[in-house]
């Protein structure tokens, strides 16, 4: 498969993340302005989780070896994989949300919609969708819910890996399973939480890949349409929550990853194609660490009478530019020195015996 680094692909995880903040941004501004709590916020932002969900079905499609014939490697080689996953997403995602019960503990009053339960904190740290003290399935650290829905798709994804089978056609067979038993058991939290055709955004990644695979030598300009109505269809369309994120959002997305991929031979030669990469890899750390940022930043400009002051508009680009001014730092300082702990815990180079 490819070898290479997708750098319209790491702006486009940027891009994503950025999405997902904006709209909290402005959904904290309305949660803490009064007389506002009955008002709408952005939701449009949300499509940037449908981004992040092709984006991954492609970049595991398009990177992880195959299956070797023998079924003792193929073991070894989806322990590889599922290791290299967990390396990439539990650590920093764990470190934020024992930060989050620290707060809850410490100052509960800084969380709007927050509560902390031994049995929902251990759910959320071994990516077990679960109820909280409001009903909803949804982990101590909100943002989480996306990686519930990660560690799902990597599962059956190493699955397919170690039954040697057609990675798309165990993964959507599965998942359709999962969608019906949903259909029929709606009360079973984990068929309610995963129930939804959002599962099947990992497929049209993976779908994506397939297509760049089998038609490696597509022109820019190809991919400049294909990214321009992926861009038409999740924004111009004006689709809520209501609409299937599938067929509205995920499309959309699932255009938007193709053409990016498209564009790649104009967008490696950008003279900022290096920070591109930099910002897509600290998109991570801005994702997580947005969730204490944004309404950090909101309640500072609150407590000094600029909510007032400044239209939503400032307040979001004020905020917007601190949430990257400490992710950036954040992803440097802590999620790389995080992660290539774990990685040499994970993957320990055997001692030679004499």
């Amino acid at each position: 498969m490819y070898n290479q680094q997708f750098i319209g692909i790491q702006a486009l995880r940027f891009v994503a993340a950025m999405l997902v903040v904006l709209m909290h941004i402005d959904q904290t501004i309305l949660l803490r302005t009064p007389g506002a709590a009955t008002g709408h916020y952005w939701t449009g932002g949300s499509a940037g989780v449908d981004i992040f969900f092709v984006i991954s079905g492609f970049v595991m499609t398009v990177s992880a070896a195959p299956s070797p014939a023998d079924s003792r490697a193929r073991c070894s080689t989806a322990w590889v994989f599922l290791k290299r996953r967990f390396v990439r997403i539990a650590p920093l995602y764990w470190f934020y949300t024992l930060l989050k019960a620290l707060v809850l503990l410490a100052v509960p009053s800084l969380a709007l919609r927050s509560s902390l339960d031994g049995g929902h904190l251990a759910a959320s740290m071994l990516f077990i969708p679960a109820l909280n003290h409001r009903g909803l399935i949804q982990p101590v650290l909100p943002v989480g819910w996306t990686l519930n829905f990660e560690m799902l798709f990597y599962l059956v994804f190493a699955a397919a890996i170690a039954g040697g089978w057609g990675r798309i056609r165990f993964c959507l067979l599965v998942f359709l399973l999962i969608w019906a038993g949903a259909q029929f058991f709606p009360q079973a939290v984990p068929l309610a939480f995963y129930g939804h055709t959002l599962l099947f955004e990992f497929i049209l990644g993976m779908g994506v890949a397939y297509i760049c695979v089998n038609m490696p030598h597509i022109a820019p300009p190809a991919g400049l349409l294909a990214a321009a109505a992926g861009v038409a269809f999740i924004l111009g369309m004006g689709w809520g929550f209501s609409a299937d994120r599938l067929s509205t959002w995920g499309v959309g997305a699932a255009l938007l990853v193709l053409g990016t991929v498209w564009l790649e031979p104009w967008t490696a030669r950008l003279p900022m194609a290096s920070r591109l990469a930099f910002l897509g890899d600290a998109s991570y750390s801005i994702y997580l660490s947005h969730t204490f940022v944004v309404p950090a930043g909101v309640l500072a400009l609150h407590e000094l009478g600029m909510l007032g002051v400044l239209d939503t508009l400032g307040i979001v680009a004020l905020v917007a530019v601190a949430v990257v001014a400490l992710g950036c730092p954040l992803h440097v300082w802590l999620e790389r020195p995080l992660t290539s702990l774990c990685k040499r815990a994970l993957f320990k180079t055997p001692r030679l015996s004499f």
